[in-house]
């Protein structure tokens, strides 16, 4: 009898109701919050290659160089701000190599969107053959270049301080961040041609066989499918999670 005394006392009835109430106040914002995280915008992405250097030009491979943008690069990138004027962009980021760096400049100047650059777009290090033509290497005899060229993942690169997968792994961790940080904004990452063709590898979970197809000269951008994005986002969730 005593303990039903106790347990039919106002004073604690109404605490019990308290911490009932208490309890499921946060339960329901936790449910609130995490329904709030899956609610989350996805972000627009667009990629685009630099503009044109000098190197570009006479077909020397540049890699981890730093060289500047050429006239006429500059005057391409000029002309691809008509392009860039119609998708709205918000925020640019791009490699930390002077010719993203000025590339995106240009375009982040003109549309008055802010910039920011990070290593994590650079281009691969390609080691010994930075500086040299691409002819003269493909003219070697058993050329390495072309074998590394028909397959990154089995040919080292001489020199290099990454592997393809690496850096692979390098810009797909940029890419994550990018889609986790910018929700609901469209954003423009300039970066280099075999760092986004190996991204993109990646992207279509295809082998790095297939990289000399993914490879795209054009500096113009071109946007990541929704379901891309989506499914970046989902893995980034994910993996948040272990």
């Amino acid at each position: 009898m005593q303990i039903f005394k106790v347990v039919l006392n106002p004073l604690v009835v109404w605490i019990c109701i308290g911490v009932c109430i208490a309890i499921f106040g946060t339960l329901a914002a936790l449910i609130r919050f995490r329904r709030g995280q899956q609610e989350l915008p996805l972000p627009t992405i667009y990629l685009a290659r630099h503009c044109k250097t000098e190197w570009n030009s006479e077909g020397r491979v540049q890699g981890t160089k730093d060289i500047e943008l050429s006239p006429e690069g500059v005057h391409d990138a000029e002309l691809n701000l008509t392009a860039l004027r119609d998708l709205g962009i918000q925020q640019i980021i791009c490699s930390t190599a002077k010719r993203a760096i000025q590339t995106a400049t240009i375009y982040a100047r003109v549309l008055g969107v802010p910039l920011q650059s990070s290593p994590q777009y650079r281009e691969l290090d390609h080691g010994e053959w930075e500086g040299q033509r691409v002819e003269d290497l493909l003219n070697l005899p058993n050329s390495p270049y072309k074998r590394w060229m028909e397959d990154p993942g089995a040919a080292p690169i001489p020199g290099s301080s990454e592997t393809a997968l690496q850096a692979q792994q390098r810009i797909l961790d940029g890419l994550r961040e990018i889609t986790s940080t910018y929700s609901g904004k469209t954003v423009l990452l300039v970066a280099h041609k075999h760092i986004l063709a190996i991204l993109s590898c990646a992207l279509k979970k295809g082998p790095l066989t297939q990289f000399r197809k993914e490879i795209v000269e054009s500096t113009l951008p071109y946007q990541l499918s929704i379901e891309t994005v989506l499914s970046i986002r989902s893995a980034t969730e994910t993996r948040q999670k272990k």
